[in-house]
């Protein structure tokens, strides 16, 4: 339900439960958004996603990217040319690395990393593949993996409050009415 576009962007909250922590697979899908915010048409001829730790490439999730350099790129849109205000999307999966002590924030961080226009001028407000916080071809999408801490069990003590509610009352009235 993000846009991406929220600043700062807001933290995508998983809660797992306990018990089933071993049987499940989490997987997060990042749709990265380039934007030509220049004033003369270009490509992003290759992004770069950054793997957050605790966090996993899985080849068969992603036919359009590569493991290169400690890192995973793609080429999906170095044949889009991107106008001024134009936009583009590439989407990257990523898939949690299954361990209750793999738990916490994790920041993914996609960057344009090779960019080109016709006119071979450089990009004037940013250098690509220098993975350089601030600059605006570059951004980070934090998610939140918890173990859940029973907030889904409330109903269960509750019913089980007035079962136990019930039972005393039931004795009490009894023993009024028998023994008294």
């Amino acid at each position: 339900g993000h846009t991406g576009l929220e600043r700062p962007e807001p933290i995508v909250k998983v809660d797992l439960h306990r018990k089933k922590i071993n049987n499940v697979t989490v997987k997060f899908g990042y749709v990265i958004q380039i934007t030509n915010e220049g004033e003369i048409e270009g490509y992003a001829s290759e992004i770069s996603d950054y793997i957050p730790e605790g966090l996993k490439f899985v080849k068969e999730d992603n036919p359009a990217w590569e493991e290169k350099e400690g890192k995973i790129v793609t080429r999906a849109l170095e044949n889009t040319l991107l106008k001024p205000g134009e936009s583009a999307t590439v989407e990257v999966i990523l898939t949690w690395i299954n361990d209750a002590e793999n738990m916490g924030e994790m920041v993914n961080v996609a960057e344009i990393s090779e960019d080109k226009n016709d006119h071979g001028a450089k990009d004037i407000d940013s250098v690509p593949n220098n993975k350089k916080d601030g600059e605006d071809d570059i951004d980070d999408a934090p998610v939140l993996l918890t173990i859940a801490t029973g907030g889904a069990n409330i109903a269960k003590y509750i019913t089980l409050g007035t079962v136990i509610l019930a039972i005393l009352a039931g004795g009490i009235i009894a023993i009024k009415k028998y023994v008294l």
